[in-house]
């Protein structure tokens, strides 16, 4: 089978999604993610407009990479994942 578009299109990548309340002046929005595809995100004011988001996003991502010949993530390919938090301790220098 040719792994074109529509392929990767059908696939079955695993999806966040996360509704950011309205705070101050901002209101409230829905994100979405796609784990196993770097930078593969959007935003919308209601989730459906998020889905639709995110759709055009794909096919975006699969569009360079199929162009510039790389490497494309399957579903459930972790090797691109980063972790959804990162904790970092930073210590002061010390005089040894």
């Amino acid at each position: 089978m040719s792994k074109d578009i529509a392929y990767y299109m059908t696939r079955s990548y695993n999806f966040i999604s996360e509704y950011i309340p309205e705070s101050n002046n901002h209101s409230g929005l829905y994100f979405g993610l796609v784990e196993e595809l770097p930078g593969c995100h959007a935003f919308g004011t209601t989730m459906v407009k998020m889905l639709k988001e995110i759709e055009v996003v794909k096919k975006n991502y699969f569009e360079s990479r199929l162009k510039n010949k790389e490497f494309i993530p399957e579903p459930g390919d972790m090797i691109m994942r980063r972790p959804s938090r990162v904790r970092i301790q930073i210590r002061g220098l010390t005089d040894e």
